[in-house]
C-alpha cells in the first residue's frame, strides 16, 4: 500500500487526544464524585421541600379543626346587665362616661351644710343614677330602679322626666299609695297620652278604678279614639260592672281595631253573660264571618239567635256547628232544655234525626 494512502487511513481511525484523556482513571473518578454530590443535593432539596409541605399541611389541618371546634361550641349565655357591669355597647356614646366612674358616684348624700351646690359633679351623679335606673327597668329589677330614681330626685328634686317612670315602678312594686302620691304632682308635660294610658292600666291592676278612669279619660282627651285607652276603659267598666259604659267602650275600640277577634270574642261572651242578646248576636255574626271553623262560636250564635226568636238563623248556626264536631257532641247541644221551643220546628227535628243516624 502506498505510504500516502496508509497515512490517510490512519487519520480516519485516529482518536482525538482531548477526548481520550477524559477516560483516564483520574478523570473518571472526579466525574463520579461530582455526580454523587448532585444526587445528594437533589435528595436534600427534595427532603426539605417535602418537610415544608408536610408542616404546611399539618398547620392547615390544625387551623381547620380549631375553626370547626369554635363553630360547634355552644355560645355561652350573655351575663345579665347588673349594677356591677353595664356593657359599653348598650349605652349611647354621650352616656359612656359613666363606665369610667366608680359606684361612689351613685351616692346622693350631701355631707356639707346648707343647700347642695349645683355643680358638674352633682349633675353627673344625677345622670349616673338615672342611667342605672333605666338599665334596671330594662332587666325588670324594679326595686333597684326605684332606689336609683329616688337618688336622682334627692339630688335634683325638680328634674323633669323622673317622677312618672318612678311612679310606674312603684305600681310594679304594688306600692300604689306612693305611686299615686308621686304622680299627683307630676308635671303635665310628662303625662303624655300613652303615659296616661299606661297609668290607667296600672290603676286597673291596682284596683284603684276611680284614679284609673281619670287617667284614661285624660288620655282620650289628648288623643280622641285612642284604641288602647278605649280598651282599657272597657275593661275598667267591665270590672266595675258598669255594663252599658263597658259595651260602648268595647264597640268604640272595635271600630278602631276590627281585626282584634280575641277582644271581640271576649266582648261577645261578656254580652251573653249579661243577657245583652242583640249586641251579642251582632258580635257573633261578625266573628263567624271571619272564623268559620270554630264550632263553639256557631253553637253560641245558635243560642243567642234562639233567645231572639230568630229560629231559622238558630237552626242554620246549629247545622254549621254540628258539621264541625262529632254527632254525639252535636246531639248534646241540641238536647239542651233551652231549645225546647226550637225542637218543635220540623227543620230542627230533621236535623236531630240526621245526627242520631250518624251516631
Amino acid at each position: 500500500m502506498e505510504p500516502g494512502r496508509r497515512q490517510h487511513l490512519q487519520d480516519i481511525y485516529a482518536t482525538d487526544r482531548t477526548q481520550k484523556d477524559d477516560y483516564t482513571p483520574q478523570i473518571s473518578s472526579e466525574i463520579l464524585e461530582e455526580r454523587k454530590r448532585d444526587i445528594r443535593r437533589q435528595q436534600f432539596t427534595t427532603f426539605l421541600l417535602g418537610t415544608t409541605i408536610t408542616f404546611i399541611a399539618v398547620g392547615l389541618v390544625v387551623v381547620i379543626v380549631k375553626k370547626y371546634i369554635d363553630i360547634m361550641k355552644v355560645a355561652e349565655a350573655p351575663e345579665p346587665i347588673t349594677n356591677e357591669y353595664i356593657p359599653r355597647y348598650s349605652l349611647a356614646p354621650e352616656q359612656q362616661w359613666v363606665l369610667d366612674y366608680t359606684r361612689d358616684y351613685s351616692n346622693p348624700e350631701w355631707e356639707g351644710e346648707g343647700e347642695r351646690p349645683f355643680s358638674g359633679l352633682w349633675l353627673k351623679k344625677a345622670a349616673f343614677n338615672l342611667i342605672l335606673a333605666e338599665q334596671a327597668v330594662q332587666v325588670r329589677e324594679f326595686g333597684e330602679a326605684a332606689e336609683f330614681y329616688e337618688n336622682v330626685l334627692e339630688i335634683m328634686p325638680n328634674i323633669e322626666g323622673v317622677k312618672v317612670p318612678l311612679g310606674m315602678v312603684y305600681f310594679r312594686l304594688n306600692k300604689f299609695d306612693k305611686a299615686l302620691a308621686l304622680l299627683a304632682d307630676a308635671p303635665e308635660a310628662d303625662l303624655t297620652f300613652d303615659v296616661l294610658n299606661n297609668l290607667g292600666a296600672a290603676c286597673i291592676d291596682a284596683k284603684t278604678y276611680e284614679k284609673g278612669e281619670e287617667y284614661l279619660k285624660r288620655s282620650l282627651e289628648l288623643r280622641p279614639a285612642y284604641a288602647e285607652a278605649l280598651k282599657n276603659l272597657a275593661i275598667l267598666y267591665e270590672e266595675t260592672e258598669q255594663h252599658e259604659k263597658a259595651a260602648q267602650a268595647y264597640e268604640q275600640y272595635l271600630d278602631q281595631r276590627p281585626d282584634d277577634t280575641d277582644t271581640r270574642h271576649n266582648f261577645a261572651l261578656y254580652l251573653v253573660k249579661n243577657s245583652n242578646w242583640e249586641r251579642a248576636a251582632e258580635q257573633l255574626r261578625i266573628l263567624t264571618e271571619e272564623i268559620t271553623k270554630e264550632a263553639m262560636l256557631y253553637q253560641l250564635l245558635a243560642r243567642v239567635e234562639n233567645k231572639l226568636g230568630n229560629y231559622d238563623a238558630s237552626i242554620a248556626a246549629f247545622q254549621r256547628a254540628a258539621q264541625l264536631v262529632d254527632p254525639k257532641q252535636a246531639l248534646l247541644w241540641m238536647n239542651e232544655q233551652e231549645f225546647d221551643q226550637l225542637r218543635q220546628r220540623p227543620e230542627f227535628r230533621e236535623l236531630m234525626k240526621l245526627y242520631e243516624k250518624k251516631r
